[in-house]
């Protein structure tokens, strides 16, 4: 199918070709008529092309779908990613499916106006305006003022949004639809998840059989250790329990920071403010990467207001600077700058030869490697051997352990009646935990660089668990090396490949005769044509608009051949156009970043190789400059020259109006302070977040727990 496309695009380009040159012929031989008859000649093809190539489009999915086994089928609903459905029994009708087969991140219009609950809304944009008032030394009265007159702006723009009808029905009737399907859930005793795989696909199978595997997950796993065991006579003794362990946080704070008024900013950033504490849950997510077979894996939904958060954001801050000066060169952030990595090790080595070998090896369990007491004797053992010196940031090593041995130690989490505590790792969306996994790993790291880049100049990186090098010895040796590995870190479990091609990341990387060959690998055990899952705190349509961009971006960098991006940029539009984009959208995003990037080459047929090469060239440099912009504007975070300021938006309203008037009123009232004229402007970064997405109003993942639903105090 992408096949036809790609000879229905050449075939349009010759008759264009053809179109002009005739064109140019029919001014001095051809009269007005004859021309008008070619054009119409002209479109009329044209018009078959665009038939046929939809035509094909719609055949091949629908095949493709097809052609999934009966462990594994996937309801044909339209021309959208379907849903994977695994119930025995359900009542869903064509209209149901279809609703659901936009995915899990899918936002249903227009849910403010029904609630009436601007007021409540507008909470998150006064918490950040509070923030930043505080921040920018803005006196009490003046906060008000600014407050109240900001507060009036959006309750006036958005309370009386102007809907048309068609809105207005379809905000009706999927609201009737998606009631419809939260009864037929709780009757038919059916559970509704988003897939482990981070992709916009929901999974629809029986509840019984889902807990069934989720609970033996958790008899069978040494992840965790129960806490205490909640019944109903004993629900306020558990609260005040959990309380106690705050408290006693705290007061170990105080006696690892004996001089508080020395440490006085420290203790404010980590002292756990009893009455916002949330507890964070555990739910499951289907796996279906070894389908027909479905396993679940544990995901760990945690806020800013949990336990642990404040220390964790503290802890992070020291440690992770410290981590990444000393690994600084052997740390892969992205596929992209793995690449680029890799690029520059073959022009400054020359040392990719017909017989190099790439290994890669993939360390399961990242974020729960080991337990917590090795852990911190890790930690400590490479504050000793590679940081040489007694304090960070003013701080004794001795007290960071101490309080990262709080933090690892209070990680706790309700599951099914239960409390419980994490004996190994943490939380999987803890930025410290992964900086604790990385120093873990260092040591594994320092072998494997002796046996290779060091003696022999071999590239050598880690992007998390996923470990990349180059070989260009026997490979006995390299077998010796791996054997001696696995021995010394017996505890973990490794997935290694060794090879002339292999998969990287999200990269196919081939040594082709000496030469680097690369283009975009996509998972075969995943749903083709889907977008990514985004949280219901983003925007998706900005978030997708952005990642349609930076998947352009992506196909450039990976894909060293023109004919390999050409492939993947039609790739990227049949997912938009299979999800539900207009060619409109599509067209101008493409456009946009062609024209950006001073591209428009890559749309001329005959495909330019030579052309491409020069863009490739020009757009990693691109990267080291985005890096850099990223890095001043997280510099702006830190010095308090720029804010987030962020409010739910439901795509019906004035929001551009709002965001000028709301950007006037703070840039004349607010001033940075400590800042020199040339840098006092203020800077703000507005955005908006959607209401309830289809997973939080059908998934059922959080619990009904009364622990759960009110604050722990």
């Amino acid at each position: 199918m992408m096949k036809s496309i790609q000879e229905a695009e050449k075939k349009i380009s010759q008759c264009r070709l053809l179109f002009q040159k005739q064109e140019q012929l029919s001014q001095s031989i051809l009269t007005s008529s004859l021309i008008d008859s070619l054009y119409r000649r002209y479109e009329l093809c044209k018009r078959k092309l665009d038939c046929t190539e939809q035509f094909r489009l719609n055949y091949y999915l629908r095949q493709h779908f097809g052609q999934q086994s009966d462990e594994f089928n996937l309801a044909k609903v339209s021309f959208s990613p379907t849903i994977i459905v695994h119930a025995s029994i359900h009542v869903f009708n064509k209209e149901h499916l279809r609703l659901l087969s936009r995915g899990p991140t899918y936002v249903p219009p227009y849910q403010m106006a029904k609630k009436r609950n601007l007021a409540k809304n507008y909470k998150q944009l006064q918490h950040d305006l509070n923030r930043l008032f505080v921040k920018s030394n803005v006196n009490m009265i003046q906060s008000m003022f600014l407050q109240k007159q900001i507060k009036d702006l959006y309750m006036e723009m958005f309370s009386m949004p102007i809907l048309s009808q068609s809105i207005h029905e379809r905000a009706h009737y999927e609201q009737q639809l998606i009631e419809q399907i939260q009864n037929d859930l709780k009757r038919f005793n059916l559970i509704l998840r988003r897939t482990h795989d981070q992709q916009n696909v929901f999974y629809l199978g029986d509840r019984n059989s889902f807990e069934q595997l989720s609970q033996e997950f958790m008899l069978q796993t040494d992840l965790f250790e129960i806490d205490m065991t909640i019944d109903k006579e004993n629900v306020q003794a558990t609260r005040d329990y959990l309380t106690n362990k705050i408290k006693l946080m705290n007061c170990e704070f105080e006696n690892i920071f004996v001089n508080t008024t020395k440490y006085k900013d420290e203790l404010k950033k980590i002292n756990v403010v009893i009455d916002k504490v949330e507890l964070p849950y555990l739910y499951f997510l289907p796996d279906l990467s070894k389908q027909p077979l479905l396993n679940v894996k544990p995901m760990m939904m945690t806020t800013q207001y949990s336990a642990t958060y404040r220390l964790e954001k503290f802890l992070n801050q020291l440690l992770q600077p410290v981590i990444d000066i000393h690994q600084q060169g052997r740390i892969f952030h992205s596929g992209t700058d793995f690449l680029e990595k890799f690029h520059n090790y073959i022009d400054q080595y020359d040392r990719l030869h017909s017989t190099t070998n790439l290994v890669t090896i993939t360390i399961n369990n990242f974020h729960h490697l080991t337990p917590h007491h090795i852990l911190l004797s890790t930690l400590l053992d490479f504050f000793v051997k590679y940081y040489h010196l007694p304090i960070v940031e003013n701080i004794h090593i001795t007290k960071i352990v101490r309080l990262t041995s709080l933090f690892l130690h209070n990680n706790r989490f309700y599951y099914d009646g239960k409390i419980y505590r994490f004996l190994k790792g943490g939380p999987s969306n803890s930025g410290l935990i992964e900086t604790l996994s990385n120093i873990y790993l260092n040591r594994m790291d320092n072998f494997l660089i002796n046996q290779s880049s060091t003696k022999q100049n071999e590239l050598y990186g880690r992007c998390q668990n996923q470990i990349f090098f180059t070989w260009n010895q026997s490979l006995n040796e390299l077998e010796q090396i791996l054997k001696s590995m696995k021995s010394d870190y017996h505890h973990l479990s490794f997935d290694i490949h060794i090879g002339k091609n292999l998969n990287y990341l999200d990269l196919y990387l081939e040594n082709h005769n000496g030469i680097l060959y690369s283009r975009v690998h996509h998972q075969h055990n995943q749903q083709p044509y889907t977008l990514p899952y985004i949280s219901s705190k983003g925007n998706s349509i900005r978030t997708y608009s952005h990642w349609l961009r930076s998947s352009l971006l992506r196909a450039i960098r990976y894909c060293t051949s023109i004919e390999d991006f050409n492939q993947e940029r039609i790739y990227l539009e049949m997912t938009y156009l299979a999800n539900g984009y207009s060619i409109d959208f599509i067209d101008k995003h493409i456009q946009h970043f062609l024209k950006f990037f001073d591209a428009k080459s890559l749309q001329q047929l005959p495909l330019d190789q030579g052309a491409y090469k020069k863009i490739r060239h020009r757009l990693f440099n691109f990267m080291r400059e985005q890096r850099q912009h990223k890095e001043k504007k997280q510099e702006s975070f830190k010095k308090n020259r720029r804010f987030h300021l962020s409010y739910i938006y439901d795509n019906v309203g004035p929001k551009s109006r709002f965001n000028k008037k709301l950007r006037e009123i703070l840039s004349k009232h607010v001033q940075l302070p400590n800042t020199t004229f040339e840098n006092n402007k203020l800077q703000l970064d507005i955005r908006t977040k959607t209401q309830h997405s289809l997973n939080s109003l059908l998934s059922g993942q959080r619990p009904s727990h009364p622990i759960i639903n009110k604050k722990i105090n």
